[in-house]
């Protein structure tokens, strides 16, 4: 019978001896254990690092960090890694195996990996060790990763992609597990109510795939809205609103705007900028209802999806001479999607404000149940975000 490795987590301690050379122990609570003589350190860079350690019949066979083993000696140059380069192009940092640049071990573990891949970093950056970043949005929009060209080394794109088995196949590892969100939640849910605002809170979870952001500014062409602190996907409260305030217009008011405008009840419910009172004076109002950002309920699973335009020179052709051939080479993009993901949204208003609608195309309901209502009707029916119109962005009640 075939004895299943261990695996158990622990923590690099890595130690410079009088000779130069650098030697390693990985505690597991209060005991340790020295790190194998056929991995090769050649500095201190993995010194504090969490581990994965795979032992059997006692003896550690194999020591991961950020889902990559260490070095071997027997390793060949450019297994796998990612160089850092300075603003200039050199490379700089500790050698790897017998290569001369330093490598980023915090690849994800979705898919295969080349020796072609960069990342290009000021010097002085490099001090705040990128190496161990765990935060997703700083990894993939401050630490990109530069993919070089095989008949051009000067030439190439930034990619987060690498594909693999797994249909993911992320060269960032999208991993959440050390955010509470249980607690984040939990907080945000304390300090609505703390705003004094009459809240109401629902979690709906996508069909199949949603992305937000995807027209964003980005060195990879396509984005994802991340939060700005804590790295992980979310929907903002601005297109919550604009969502709403759309279905509304085209479900009640026929896709007319200036209509819409004209009920009470709409402009009370969503504000209105530059509109005319009855006294002909233009001005500016806040809406009743507060549309805010939505956040996981738990991790939120990121998984890597395709663009795959096959007429590229048709569509770039000015002149009108290429025809949409089908013989021609598809470019494929990658982006970023959302999937499996329990999200939970609020709504919010002032107390004394929240009264039935009287008149107008919405009356009957109170202002937040109105909102609340075509809410879940517009993430069920019209779906958030890129690419509503080939199934992405629609919601389902949990």
């Amino acid at each position: 019978m075939q004895v299943k490795p261990m695996i158990e987590q622990g923590k690099l301690v890595i130690q410079k001896t009088k000779k130069g050379k650098y030697t390693g122990t990985v505690q597991f609570g209060n005991k340790s254990m020295p790190l194998p003589s056929f991995y090769e350190l050649e500095d201190e860079a993995y010194n504090g690092a969490a581990c994965e350690v795979e032992r059997e019949k006692g003896q550690i066979q194999k020591v991961m960090v950020a889902g990559r083993e260490l070095p071997r000696r027997d390793q060949k140059p450019g297994g796998g890694n990612v160089t850092v380069r300075d603003g200039r192009g050199r490379s700089y940092g500790s050698r790897v195996g017998n290569g001369s640049s330093h490598a980023l071990n915090g690849a994800g573990r979705g898919g295969p990996t080349t020796d072609d891949h960069e990342v290009y970093l000021p010097r002085d950056t490099w001090q705040y060790r990128p190496d161990r970043i765990e935060n997703f949005g700083l990894q993939l929009n401050k630490v990109a990763i530069f993919k070089k060209k095989k008949d051009d080394k000067r030439e190439g794109s930034f990619t987060f992609y690498q594909g693999g088995k797994s249909g993911r196949g992320l060269l960032i590892d999208a991993d959440f597990s050390s955010i509470d969100f249980t607690a984040i939640n939990k907080r945000r849910h304390n300090v609505l109510q703390g705003l004094g605002l009459l809240v109401k809170r629902f979690s709906l979870i996508p069909r199949w795939r949603f992305v937000v952001g995807l027209g964003q500014e980005s060195v990879y062409e396509t984005a994802l809205t991340l939060h700005p602190v804590y790295g992980f996907p979310y929907i903002p409260g601005s297109a919550i609103k604009g969502l709403v305030r759309n279905t509304i217009i085209n479900e009640v008011f026929s896709g007319d705007e200036q209509l819409a405008l004209k009920d009470e009840g709409f402009r009370l419910l969503f504000g209105w900028v530059n509109y005319k009172n009855r006294d002909g004076i233009p001005g500016n109002h806040q809406g009743l209802i507060r549309f805010f950002d939505a956040y996981p309920a738990v991790a939120p699973r990121v998984a890597a999806d395709i663009i795959n335009p096959h007429y590229a020179p048709y569509y770039q052709d000015n002149s009108g001479q290429k025809p949409p051939g089908d013989y021609y080479k598809p470019v494929p993009v990658f982006f970023l999607t959302v999937e499996k993901t329990e999200m939970i949204f609020y709504l919010g208003i002032k107390p004394e404000r929240n009264e039935t609608i009287a008149t107008g195309e919405l009356s009957g309901q109170d202002y937040l149940t109105t909102a609340a209502d075509w809410l879940c009707r517009a993430l069920c029916e019209y779906g958030i975000g890129a690419k509503t119109a080939i199934g992405y962005g629609y919601f389902n009640y949990l």
